[in-house]
C-alpha cells in the first residue's frame, strides 16, 4: 500500500500536523510537492503532498479507516523539494504548520471550491480509442469547449444531435481518461482559471493544387494565399491563426465558417497565458558603469558563478546606480539558465522596476503582486514552470513564486516596512529570502540608500558583505535640505499646513515649469473629528480607535475597513459643535489648490490608486508632465526617478517620533532621506525643505543632513543600553478574548511561566501584559506583551512547550514591526 502525508490547505492553529491517505493505483505516480484534492471530513479539499511511502497494510494499526486522495490539481508537481524544505524551516522559526507555511506558495493562498472539468490532451488524433466516433464525438466535444464541465459537454452533445451518446457519457469519459485522451481538472470557481482563444488550424497542408479548387471562390482562396504564405515562411505543415489576425487581414467569420466545413480548417480552443505586463518597452541605452558599480558587479558575479549563498548589502545614496547593479547581476544569473526574483516594497514601485528591467530582459519577464487577479498570477507562475521565463519581479508575495531554480534573490529598498506581512503567518520577507537563498545556493542581494539598522550592524560584524555606492550618476549633486520649524510658524501667526518657505518653494518651482513631490506622513482628509463641547472623540464602533474624516462626507476606520456616516450631533452630548481635526493628503491637496491655485496636482494614496494599475497610471502622467505636484503618503518616498522633480516637501514626517515604539526614530530618519532622494535626478540641483515641530532630534537632524553614519551611531547607543535589535530578537505576544478579565490574566499566566522558565535575566526580558494599541477589536479585548531575547530558539520552544502556538487566543508576531 502506498501512502502520502498531505497537509490540509486550512489556516487553523488546530490543524496543524499532516494526515495520511491511501494512494490509488490510477495515482500511483504521485510523490512530494503534488497538490491533491482529499475527503476531509464530510468534503472534498485542497491538500499538499510532502512525503509518499510505501507501508505493509498490516502494520497499520487503530480503529480507523485510511481514505483515498481522489485526485490532482495540476499535471506535475506544484512545489520543488526546496520549497517543503523552506516551508518546514519557516513553520518552525514562526511556530505555524508547515501547510499554513506551503499555502503561501499558491496565488490566492486560500482553498479551492472544487469544479471538476474535462481538457482534451493535445497531439493525440491518433489514439486508437478516437477511431471509434462515439469517443471522438466526445473527444470533439471537449476539445471545442477547452476546458468543459460535464454538462457543457452533453450540451454540445445534444446540440450535435448526438443524444445517444450524451446518455451514456460517463462511461465514455472514464475511458477517455483512462486512454489519456482527455485529462480530468479541478478549477476552482474565481480562481486560477484558464483563459484560452479560438483558433482555425489547418486540417491539411495548403497547396498549389488546393489554391485551385477555390479559383472560383476569391474570398476563401486570399485567406488559403494567406495560410501558405504562413507555412512557406515557418516551414511547417500545421498553420494556426486567431480569428483577429485573419480579420485584420480581410477575412471575414462567414469565409471561415466556409473553410471550416469544407474541412480545410479545424476551429480550436487553445490556452492563452495572460500578461498585464506585455506591453513593448524601450530598448535600454549602453551604460558605462561606474567604477562602484563595476566593483559591486564583480563581487556579485563571483558568487553568482561559484552557486553558494552569500548575503550583500548594496548601500548605496539615492541616484547611485543600485538598480544597474540588479540588471548587471541578472544578466549573469540568466546566462546560467538560473532563476532571479527581484522584490519591490511597494507596488508602486513594480512598474517602474519592470519598465528598467523589459528594456534588458523582453520576454524574460514574470509580475507577482496582489492587485492582479489570481488567474494572471497562476498564468505567471506557469511561464516560469514552463521555461519561458526567468526573472521574477514584484511585492513580496512574488518571493512565493515556485521556482525550481533560484539563482539570485534581490530586495530594494530592503528596509521597507511592508515586507513584514501583518497577518498569520507573520513572516519578513528578508527572512524567508535568506533561507531560500541559503537551499538554492545563491546570493542574497539587500539594496538601500539607508538600511536597516539590523542589516547595516551584520554588515559592520562581518555576516553581510557591504558593496557601497558613495555618489550620484554623473557625480550629480545630492538635494539641498532645510528645515522649517513649525512652532515658530505658528508664533508668526501662521496656521497654514504649508509654511511660508515651502509655499515659495513650490511657486518657484512651478514658475520654471518644473515639477515637485510633495509627502505627507497621513491620508484622510482630517485626522480625526471631535465635539467641542464635550470633547469625545468620534470612535470606531468595533476597535475604538479615532475614525478618519474624507471630504465626500465619510467616516473610516483605516483598521476595520468600515464607513460610517458624519452625525449631525455629537452621540454622547447631543452638541452640534463638532470640528475637524488635523490634515490629510485630501486636505492638503484642498489648500494646496487654494495657495496656489495655478499648480495642476494629482495625489497618490490608498485611496486613489485602486485597481492594478493605479500607481502606475499616476506616476506615468506625472513623469508625462501632466500635472505639477505629486501630493501623497510614504508611497511617493521611494524609488521614483522623474528628471524634472527638482523640489520635495515633507510634511509631519516626524510625527512618528512620538509613537511608543523603538523603530520611530529610526523610520523618521529613513522617511526624509528617502523622500529627499526624489529631487534633484536630472541636471538641476535639488531642493527639499522639512516641515518639523522636533527639529532638534538627531533623527531630524540626520535626515536633513543625509548622514546614515551619524543617526546610526547614535541610535545604536540607546539601542545597546535598552536591549533592542540588533541586539536582541523580539516576540510579540497578544492575547484575545471576549472576557477582559479572562484576556488579562491568560497573558499573566504565561508572563509567570516565562519568568519560572527563565528568570529576571539581561538575556531575557518580558514586558507586559497592557492593553494594545487597539484594545478592543470587534468586542474581543487584547493585552499585548514583548519578550526580549539573545535565545530566540529557547523561547520558541518555550513557547511550543505551553502549548501557545496552537492557542486560538494568542496571537504571535516574531520580529514585529511595531511593539505596541
Amino acid at each position: 500500500m502506498i501512502l502520502a502525508d498531505v497537509y490540509i490547505n486550512i489556516p487553523i492553529k488546530s490543524i496543524s500536523q499532516a494526515y495520511s491517505y491511501i494512494v490509488p493505483d490510477n495515482l500511483s505516480f504521485l510523490a512530494e510537492g503534488w497538490r491533491v484534492i482529499v475527503p476531509f471530513g464530510g468534503r472534498s479539499i485542497e491538500g499538499f503532498i510532502v512525503s509518499v511511502k510505501n507501508v505493509d497494510e498490516s502494520s497499520i494499526k487503530g480503529d480507523f479507516k485510511l481514505r483515498e486522495i481522489k485526485g490532482t490539481l495540476d499535471e506535475e508537481a506544484w512545489f520543488p523539494h526546496q520549497i517543503i524544505e523552506a516551508a518546514r524551516w519557516m513553520a518552525d522559526f514562526y511556530l505555524c504548520s508547515v501547510g499554513e507555511m506551503m499555502r503561501l506558495f499558491i496565488p490566492g493562498k486560500s482553498g479551492v471550491h472544487i469544479q471538476v472539468a474535462y481538457e482534451a490532451t493535445p497531439n493525440v488524433e491518433n489514439n486508437v480509442l478516437l477511431q471509434v466516433q462515439a469517443y471522438r464525438a466526445v473527444y470533439d466535444a471537449v476539445k471545442i469547449s477547452g476546458a468543459a464541465k460535464k454538462t457543457d459537454i452533453k450540451e454540445q452533445l445534444v446540440a450535435d444531435g448526438n443524444e445517444e451518446i450524451a446518455a451514456v457519457l460517463d462511461n465514455i469519459l472514464e475511458k477517455l481518461l483512462q486512454y489519456r485522451a482527455i485529462k480530468r481538472v479541478y478549477n476552482a470557481d474565481n480562481k486560477a482559471k484558464a483563459a484560452f482563444e479560438t483558433v482555425y488550424v489547418t486540417a491539411r497542408l495548403v497547396t498549389e493544387e488546393l489554391l485551385s479548387d477555390f479559383s472560383r471562390k476569391p474570398a476563401q482562396k486570399k485567406a488559403l494565399q494567406l495560410i501558405m504564405n504562413q507555412q512557406n515562411q515557418q516551414r511547417l505543415g500545421e498553420a494556426i491563426f486567431t480569428g483577429e489576425a485573419f480579420k485584420a487581414q480581410g477575412v471575414s467569420a462567414a469565409t471561415l465558417k466556409a473553410l471550416v466545413e469544407a474541412d480545410v480548417l479545424r476551429k480550436e480552443k487553445r490556452r492563452v497565458y495572460r500578461n498585464s505586463y506585455d506591453a513593448p518597452s524601450l530598448k535600454h541605452k549602453e551604460i558605462e558603469l561606474t567604477i562602484e558599480q563595476n566593483k559591486a558587479v564583480d563581487a556579485l558575479k563571483e558568487a553568482i558563478n561559484d552557486k553558494i549563498y552569500k548575503e550583500f548589502l548594496l548601500y548605496g545614496v539615492t541616484g547611485s546606480g543600485k538598480t544597474q547593479v540588479y540588471i548587471e547581476a541578472a544578466k549573469k544569473v540568466r546566462d546560467l539558465g538560473r532563476r532571479v526574483v527581484v522584490l519591490v516594497p511597494e507596488i508602486a514601485l513594480t512598474g517602474q522596476v519592470v519598465q528598467d528591467f523589459k528594456s534588458y530582459f523582453e520576454e524574460d519577464i514574470i509580475v507577482i503582486h496582489s492587485r492582479l487577479s489570481i488567474s494572471e498570477r497562476n498564468d505567471a507562475i506557469l511561464r516560469v514552470r514552463r521555461g519561458e521565463a526567468g526573472i521574477i519581479i514584484g511585492a513580496r508575495s512574488a518571493l512565493f513564486t515556485p521556482a525550481d531554480d533560484i539563482g539570485l534573490i534581490i530586495m530594494d529598498e530592503e528596509q521597507d516596512n511592508s515586507y513584514k506581512q501583518d497577518e498569520s503567518p507573520r513572516y519578513h520577507a528578508r527572512v524567508v529570502a535568506e533561507k531560500l537563498a541559503e537551499i538554492y545556493g545563491a546570493p542574497l542581494l539587500l539594496g538601500s540608500a539607508t538600511p536597516s539598522l539590523e542589516t547595516y550592524h551584520r554588515a559592520q560584524i562581518g555576516k553581510c558583505t557591504m558593496l557601497q555606492l558613495p555618489n550620484r550618476i554623473g557625480n550629480k549633486p545630492l538635494p539641498q535640505v532645510a528645515c522649517v520649524d513649525m512652532r515658530q510658524e505658528l508664533k508668526k501667526g501662521r496656521r497654514n499646513i504649508i509654511s511660508h518657505p515651502l509655499r515659495l518653494l513650490i511657486e518657484d518651482t512651478i514658475s520654471k515649469g518644473e515639477q515637485m513631490i510633495i509627502m505627507l506622513n497621513r491620508r484622510g482628509f482630517a485626522t480625526f473629528v471631535m465635539c467641542r463641547s464635550c470633547g469625545e472623540v468620534i470612535k470606531c464602533p468595533q476597535c475604538t480607535m479615532p475614525l478618519v474624516y474624507h471630504k465626500d462626507k465619510r467616516l473610516m476606520c483605516h483598521h476595520c475597513d468600515i464607513t460610517v456616516p458624519v452625525p449631525d450631533v455629537c452621540p454622547k452630548c447631543e452638541s452640534r459643535y463638532i470640528k475637524y481635526f488635523g490634515s490629510g493628503t485630501e486636505k492638503l491637496e484642498q489648500e494646496l489648490r487654494t495657495l496656489v491655485p495655478q499648480a495642476r496636482v494629482i495625489r497618490m494614496d490608498r485611496d486613489t490608486t485602486t485597481g492594478k494599475f493605479g500607481h502606475t497610471n499616476i506616476i506615468d502622467r506625472f513623469r508625462n508632465k501632466e500635472f505639477d505636484i505629486l501630493l501623497g503618503t510614504q508611497m511617493v518616498a521611494k524609488g521614483h526617478d522623474i528628471p524634472n522633480v527638482t523640489a520635495v516637501g515633507i510634511i509631519s514626517a516626524d510625527s512618528a517620533l512620538n509613537m511608543p515604539d523603538f523603530h520611530a526614530a529610526e523610520r523618521v530618519f529613513m522617511l526624509i532621506t528617502q523622500t529627499a532622494g526624489r529631487a534633484g535626478r536630472g541636471d538641476i540641483p535639488g531642493k527639499v525643505i522639512v516641515q518639523s515641530y522636533s527639529p532638534e532630534h538627531n533623527a531630524v537632524q540626520s535626515g536633513i543632513k543625509q548622514d546614515y553614519q551619524a543617526f546610526y551611531e547614535e541610535e545604536m547607543k540607546l539601542r545597546e543600553s535598552l536591549f533592542y535589535p540588533p541586539f536582541c530578537r523580539i516576540v510579540k505576544l497578544i492575547v484575545h478574548n471576549e472576557k477582559q478579565e479572562e484576556a488579562r490574566q491568560q497573558a499573566q499566566n504565561i508572563k509567570d511561566n516565562f519568568l519560572n522558565k527563565f528568570g529576571y535575566t539581561n538575556h531575557h526580558q518580558i514586558i507586559g501584559p497592557a492593553p494594545a494599541m487597539i484594545p478592543v477589536f470587534k468586542g474581543v479585548h487584547r493585552f499585548s506583551m514583548l519578550i526580549k531575547t539573545d535565545d530566540l530558539k529557547a523561547v520558541n520552544q518555550f513557547l511550543r512547550d505551553q502549548g501557545v502556538h496552537r492557542d486560538m487566543n494568542v496571537m504571535i508576531d516574531i520580529d514585529p514591526i511595531t511593539t505596541f
